[in-house]
């Protein structure tokens, strides 16, 4: 997990834990709050709730209430969309790149397939697979390589590092992640009978 990831998730638990809290001493809190609301707030009767269909009414009756009411509830959606859109990869609703050069697009498709047949002409890869996911501010290359049999890892990365390089470069503008799996091929034995 990268860390931006891991402190988004892990402030968003927070926050959830902080108002599932809040929520629930709310909930158990009965009278107990009243004796602690500000000294210009009326006190609630005995056997009435903090914010009666009276006081609700008389705040309905101002003429700030509605339009704030209306406007905060504008930000929190707007806000909740913003960080929503955010969060979606560009690879669901654009199927196209920027390159590097001025007014050019590509298909990622069309990249995943180079990037293979790249990772393919390196001496010792008998297969390749790849994906590339785009987000707003960076890219993420995950290579899946197997070798021949006689080959290992450390012979295939160097060429594996020059097709990243390459693929970083095709992407500028977007910082490149890279997740590179190198397994070996198993040898064909013959089976015994």
């Amino acid at each position: 997990m990268n860390s931006p990831s891991a402190v988004n998730r892990t402030l968003t638990a927070l926050a959830g834990i902080a108002l599932l809290g809040a929520g629930l001493w709310l909930l158990g809190a009965t009278r107990a709050i009243a004796d602690h609301l500000p000294t210009g707030w009326p006190a609630p009767p005995a056997d009435g709730v903090l914010l009666d269909r009276e006081g609700l009414a008389s705040l309905r009756e101002t003429g700030w209430w509605a339009p704030a009411v209306m406007a905060a509830g504008t930000v929190f959606t707007l806000l909740c969309l913003a960080w929503a859109v955010s969060r979606t990869p560009v690879r669901g609703l654009r199927p196209t790149g920027p390159l590097s050069t001025a007014r050019t697009q590509l298909r990622i498709t069309a990249l995943e397939d180079a990037v293979c047949e790249d990772a393919r002409r390196i001496e010792g890869v008998a297969r390749a697979r790849c994906r590339i996911a785009l987000r707003r501010t960076s890219a993420h290359l995950a290579l899946r390589v197997w070798t021949l049999p006689g080959y290992t890892a450390k012979d295939v990365l160097d060429g594996l590092g020059t097709v990243s390089t390459t693929v970083e470069h095709a992407l500028h503008p977007r910082e490149l992640n890279t997740r590179t799996r190198v397994s070996a091929q198993r040898h064909a034995a013959p089976h015994v009978r």
